[in-house]
């Protein structure tokens, strides 16, 4: 049953408005989260075949620590690098994105030159503390750090 507005007097409306508890946006709220996580664990799952595919593809040689020196010059690498560094920036923001940059360094996954230029483009988004709105990286973020290693790397 709906309600059509311009048969009811705008003081039952605002009554009806507030009689309800709130239980339709509670269930709204509800499938956007269970929609968001999908979409994530989709974009994931995509990103890690495509580590896979590169891993798969590439030769000996390509595949010794670190899996990145350097900063690739291509105008690509820079879009890609700007997406990894917003990945890193939304997740973990700024302490937590430069610590993992040093936990890439330590394992191998960047080298010196990589590792000190990400420190530079992270520092330049500082700004107030907000480490309380930002959570502790995950395995699968990680895993998808990797992935952005692994396409900076293919661009050289």
């Amino acid at each position: 049953m709906t309600l059509n507005p311009r048969e009811y007097d705008p003081e039952e409306l605002r009554s009806a408005a507030q009689q309800s508890d709130g239980e339709n946006i509670r269930e709204l709220k509800q499938r956007l989260t269970e929609q968001e996580q999908a979409g994530e664990e989709s974009i994931r799952s995509s990103q890690l075949k495509q580590l896979l595919f590169m891993h798969s593809s590439a030769s000996e040689q390509n595949l010794q620590r670190p899996y990145l020196e350097s900063m690739p010059g291509k105008y690509a690498a820079e879009i890609t690098l700007f997406e990894w560094l917003e990945f890193l920036l939304e997740r973990g923001g700024v302490k937590r994105s430069l610590e993992a940059v040093d936990y890439y360094e330590s394992i191998g996954w960047v080298g010196e030159d990589a590792a000190e230029e990400l420190r530079d483009h992270i520092r330049g988004f500082a700004g107030p503390a907000d480490e309380e709105d930002h959570g502790d990286f995950e395995m699968t973020d990680h895993v998808l750090s990797l992935v952005f290693i692994a396409r900076l790397s293919s661009m050289e």
